[in-house]
């Protein structure tokens, strides 16, 4: 599952990559390369969830 999640997510980045490449609104490519930066990261974490701090 894990395995899945991490490809999942890197195939979205490469989605979004080629998304901005296509783009012709420079605001729209900025958009899709924010994306694919954000879904890169969840494909380099998974699942492994940083710990939230507990204040109290």
């Amino acid at each position: 599952m894990i395995e899945d999640s991490r490809i999942y997510f890197a195939r979205r980045a490469a989605e979004e990559q080629e998304r901005a490449e296509q783009a012709k609104d420079p605001v729209a490519a900025g958009v899709h390369r924010r994306l694919q930066r954000v879904y890169v990261e969840r494909a380099s974490v998974g699942d492994r969830w940083q710990a939230s701090e507990i204040v109290g």
